[in-house]
C-alpha cells in the first residue's frame, strides 16, 4: 500500500453490498437531473419549432419607421434578415374579394415571406407587380394553380393578377378556411391598391432577425436610443425570444424564474438523498476510520479518502444513471411526437441532448461533492482512543434520560434516536419536506396549464358560426334548427355590443363591451365564478357579471350606468367568451334592455359522442353568405392531448420524485438501524422482544414523517400561495384555497412511505439472534 488512498478500492470490494446502495441512489439523482434537462431540451426544440413555423423566425419588430431607418438597422453586422410587412381587410370587414370569397391583403417582400416567415410553400415569391402569392385554401377552395389569373374585386375596381405561388406568413390562420384567402403583393403593388381606393392609414412594420437572441436582446436598447424610438414601436417574438432565455415579457421572466426554482429543487432532492445515504454509510464504518487516525492518518486525509470515495461511486453511478436518462428520454420523444402529435409533432427522436447529459454529469458531481462534505467532516471527528475502546458514541450528550417523556420506553427510544442525531434529522426531514413543496408547486402548474387551455371549458364548442368581423347577423332562429339536427347535443347564442359608452363612480371606465348568456352560458358560468353572487343573473333586474383579467378595473359590487340604465356587477368570472379588458356579461334580457334587440354575433355548437360528418354537413348547410363556420374539433382534441400528456409527464415526475423519497427514507432506516446493530443486541439481551424492537423503529420512522409533515406544509403552503396568486390570481382572478383534498393526499403518502421503510430493517432485526447482533461489526 503507497498511500492511505489505496484502501479506498479495497474497501470499496470489502463492503460492496453497503456502497451498492449508494452508488443506486448516485445513479437515481443523475438519472433524475438527466430526463428532466433532456425532455426539457427537448421541449424547447419542440416548442421552437412550433413557435417558427407558427409566428416566424424573427426577433423584433419595429413599427412605423422610415425607409432609412429600417436600411440602415439591415445593415448592422448582427442582423441575419429583415423584411417589412403591411396588412389591411385581415377580419374581412372590407369588400375585397378573389373569386367568391373574402380577400385580406398584403404587401411586403421576398425576405419577410421566404426567410423570416419560411412560408413559401409552393412556387415562388411575386417578382413583379402584377403577381401574387396567395394562401394554400385558395388552392384548394379556389381551385388555383400557379400561371393561372384571378381577379381582385375592390370598391374602386377591378385588376388581374397571375398566381407565382402559394404560402403566406399565417398557415394556421388560413388553415380549412372558406370564406378569406391571403392575398400576398409586392409593397409596390399593395400601396398602389391602397391608393387607388383612398386607404391612407395603414401601418408598416420592419422584421428583423438577428444572428442570436441574445444579439436581439442587445440590439433592442442600442437601435432605440439611436433613433429615439419609443417603447411602442418595438415588439418581439416573445416565443422564440423567451426559448432562447432572452425575453423581455413580465410572464416568460416569471417563468425563467419557476425553472431556477425547480432547478434547485432538483439539485436539493439529489443532495439530500446521496448526503443521507453516505451519512448513513459512514457511521457503520466509524471504527475504520478511528483505526486509520491511530495509524496515523490526519484530518485532512481522512476527509479526502470519503471525497475521494464518492468521486470514486460516480464512477459507476454518473455513466449509468445519464445511460438510463438519455434512453428514457428517447422513449417519452417518441410517445408524445408518434402518440400525442400536435404541438409534439415537431419532438426529436433519438437525438443526443448535450445539455441533458452535461447537466446531469455536472450536477451529478457537484450535487456527490456537496453531499460528501458532511459525511467527511464527521469521519475526520473520530477519536482514536474512541476507536480503540469501541465507544464511539460516548460524545453524544442527552439533556435528559429518554425515558422520561410520557409515552412507552420503545417509543422514547425511537424518538430519541431520531432526535439525537441532529444532522441525520435534519436530512431526512428535509427530504420529506422537499417532496411535499414539489407536490404543492406541481399541483399550481396543473391549474395554470387548466386556465391556458380554453378548449378544457365545459362549453367549450365543437363549432362555431360567427358573421364576418364579428357582425351580429346570425338570426336567433337558426338556433331552434341546428337544435334539431341529430347529433347535436346543446346549441347556445350569444349577442354582443362593443365600445358601448358607460359612466362608473367606482372606476374610469368610460366604454366597455358587452356580451349576453343565453340560459346555457349562465349555467356553465356557474363554475368559473370566483368572486360575488351569480344566483341572481338570468333576469331583467340590472345584474350583470364581468371576466376577471389583468387589465380589468371592474369588480364585483361596482356600479355602471349605460345608455341611461345603471347595473350593478353581481360577480367575478374566471373565464368566458370573451376576455376583452373591459367587459360586461349580461342576461339576454338585461342585453337588449341596454342596447337593444341584436342577433346573435356567434352560435356555439356542442356535439355529441354519435355526431358524424353528416351532422356537420347539415349544420354548414344552414350557414349564410356573410357567415363563417369554424369546425374546431380538431384543435379541441389536440388540444386536450396536449393537456392529458402535460398532467401525464407532470405527475410522472412526481411519482420519480415519490420513488426516491420512499426508497431514501427506507435505505436510511435501514442503514440507521445497521448502525445501531450492536445496541440492539444488547437490548435483546435485557430483555427486549421484538415487537418493541419493531416499535422502537417506527417511532423513528414517524418521528421523520411527522416533522417533515410540519416543515414541509410551513414552507410549501405559502410558496404555493405565491406561485398561484402570481401565475393565476393575477391573470384570471381565481382565489387561492387551502388544498385540503391534496393535503391529505400527502398525508397518506408520508405516512405510508414511513410504514413501508420500517418493515424491512423491522424484520431483519427480528430474525437475527441475540448473538449475531452483538457481534454484528
Amino acid at each position: 500500500m503507497r498511500s492511505y488512498l489505496s484502501l479506498i478500492s479495497i474497501s470499496a470490494k470489502v463492503r460492496k453490498k453497503q456502497s451498492r446502495m449508494t452508488v443506486l441512489c448516485i445513479v437515481i439523482a443523475v438519472f433524475l437531473v438527466t430526463i428532466v434537462f433532456s425532455m426539457t431540451d427537448m421541449l424547447m426544440r419542440a416548442e421552437l419549432s412550433h413557435q417558427v413555423d407558427k409566428n416566424g423566425s424573427w426577433h423584433l419588430m419595429f413599427e412605423d419607421i422610415s425607409d432609412l431607418t429600417a436600411s440602415d438597422i439591415a445593415s448592422r453586422l448582427d442582423v441575419a434578415a429583415a423584411g417589412w410587412s403591411s396588412a389591411f381587410n385581415v377580419n374581412a370587414e372590407q369588400d375585397y374579394e378573389i373569386g367568391d370569397v373574402k380577400a385580406a391583403l398584403y404587401g411586403t417582400d421576398a425576405a419577410y415571406i421566404e426567410q423570416l416567415m419560411e412560408g413559401l410553400k409552393e412556387g415562388k415569391f411575386p417578382s413583379t407587380d402584377h403577381e401574387v402569392l396567395l394562401s394554400t385554401n385558395a388552392r384548394d377552395y379556389l381551385d388555383l394553380k400557379i400561371g393561372d389569373t384571378v381577379v381582385l374585386h375592390t370598391p374602386a375596381g377591378a385588376s388581374e393578377y397571375t398566381v407565382s405561388g402559394f404560402g403566406g406568413d399565417d398557415e394556421a390562420y388560413y388553415e380549412g378556411q372558406f370564406y378569406l384567402v391571403g392575398v400576398y403583393m409586392t409593397r409596390e403593388a399593395f400601396q398602389s391598391v391602397m391608393e387607388e381606393n383612398g386607404v391612407n392609414q395603414i401601418s408598416s412594420s420592419f422584421y428583423v432577425q438577428f444572428q442570436s437572441a441574445s444579439k436581439a436582446d442587445r440590439a433592442r436598447t442600442e437601435i432605440k436610443e439611436q433613433y429615439q424610438l419609443s417603447a411602442g414601436q418595438i415588439g418581439e417574438n416573445t416565443a422564440v425570444m423567451g426559448m432562447s432565455g432572452a425575453s423581455s415579457n413580465e410572464s416568460m421572466m416569471g417563468i425563467y424564474g419557476i425553472a431556477v426554482v425547480l432547478f434547485v429543487l432538483v439539485l436539493m432532492a439529489g443532495v439530500l438523498m446521496i448526503s443521507g445515504s453516505m451519512n448513513s454509510n459512514i457511521s457503520q464504518r466509524m471504527n475504520f476510520f478511528g483505526m486509520l487516525r491511530c495509524i496515523g492518518a490526519s484530518k485532512k486525509q481522512i476527509m479526502r479518502i470519503v471525497r475521494l470515495e464518492a468521486l470514486n461511486w460516480c464512477k459507476i453511478g454518473i455513466p449509468v444513471g445519464v445511460i438510463l436518462g438519455t434512453a428514457i428520454n428517447d422513449v417519452l420523444c417518441i410517445v408524445l411526437k408518434y402518440g400525442v402529435g400536435g404541438e409534439f409533432a415537431g419532438m426529436p427522436v433519438f437525438a443526443i441532448s448535450k445539455v441533458g447529459i452535461i447537466s446531469g454529469i455536472v450536477v451529478g458531481l457537484i450535487t456527490v461533492l456537496l453531499a460528501a462534505q458532511s459525511p467527511a467532516r464527521k469521519a475526520s471527528k473520530v477519536s482514536p482512543a474512541a476507536a480503540v475502546s469501541g465507544d464511539l458514541e460516548s460524545n453524544i450528550k442527552a439533556g435528559h434520560a429518554a425515558g422520561k417523556i410520557y409515552t412507552r420506553i420503545e417509543t422514547s427510544l425511537g424518538i430519541h434516536h431520531a432526535v439525537s442525531n441532529k444532522k441525520n434529522w435534519f436530512l431526512m426531514t428535509g427530504s420529506f419536506a422537499l417532496s411535499i413543496v414539489v407536490f404543492l408547486c406541481f399541483s399550481v402548474g396543473m391549474d395554470l396549464a387548466h386556465a391556458l387551455l380554453p378548449s378544457l371549458r365545459a362549453w367549450q364548442p365543437d363549432c362555431t358560426i360567427n358573421g364576418y368581423a364579428n357582425a351580429d347577423n346570425i338570426d336567433p332562429s337558426m338556433k331552434e334548427k341546428i337544435n334539431g339536427i341529430p347529433g347535436v347535443e346543446q346549441v347556445f347564442g350569444d349577442a354582443y355590443a362593443s365600445d358601448v359608452p358607460a359612466v362608473s363612480s367606482e372606476t374610469s371606465v368610460d366604454r366597455v363591451n358587452i356580451v349576453s348568456y343565453d340560459d346555457y352560458m349562465i349555467k356553465m358560468a356557474w363554475k368559473s365564478v370566483v368572486k360575488g353572487d351569480i344566483s341572481e343573473i338570468g333576469a331583467d333586474n340590472g345584474k350583470v357579471m364581468t371576466i376577471c383579467n389583468k387589465n380589468n378595473p371592474l369588480h364585483a359590487g361596482d356600479t355602471i350606468e349605460i345608455n341611461g340604465t345603471e347595473v350593478e356587477v353581481a360577480c367575478e368570472l374566471s373565464d368566458g367568451l370573451f376576455s376583452d379588458d373591459c367587459i360586461i356579461v349580461c342576461s339576454e334580457d338585461t342585453f337588449e334592455k341596454l342596447v337593444g334587440e341584436q342577433d346573435y354575433f356567434l352560435l356555439g355548437v356542442k356535439l355529441s359522442k354519435d355526431a358524424d360528418q353528416a351532422t356537420i354537413r347539415q349544420i354548414s348547410a344552414l350557414v349564410g353568405e356573410n357567415q363563417i363556420f369554424t369546425d374546431n374539433r380538431k384543435s379541441n382534441q389536440e388540444t386536450n392531448a396536449t393537456y392529458m400528456m402535460t398532467r401525464i409527464v407532470g405527475y410522472s415526475f412526481l411519482m420519480i420524485l415519490a420513488m426516491i423519497t420512499v426508497f431514501y427514507i427506507m435505505n436510511s432506516i435501514s442503514m440507521s438501524v445497521s448502525a445501531r446493530i450492536r445496541q440492539y443486541g444488547y437490548m435483546r439481551a435485557i430483555g427486549m422482544d421484538r415487537n418493541q424492537l419493531k416499535k422502537m423503529i417506527s417511532a423513528e420512522a414517524f418521528t421523520y414523517a411527522v416533522s417533515g409533515l410540519i416543515v414541509g406544509c410551513a414552507v410549501g403552503l405559502p410558496i404555493s400561495r405565491a406561485m398561484y396568486v402570481t401565475l393565476i390570481t393575477r391573470h384570471f382572478g381565481n382565489v387561492w384555497q387551502m388544498p385540503v383534498q391534496l393535503l391529505a393526499v400527502i398525508v397518506v403518502f408520508v405516512m405510508d412511505s414511513a410504514a413501508a421503510a420500517v418493515w424491512k430493517p423491522a424484520k431483519r432485526i427480528s430474525e437475527m439472534a441475540i448473538t449475531e447482533t452483538i457481534n454484528e461489526l
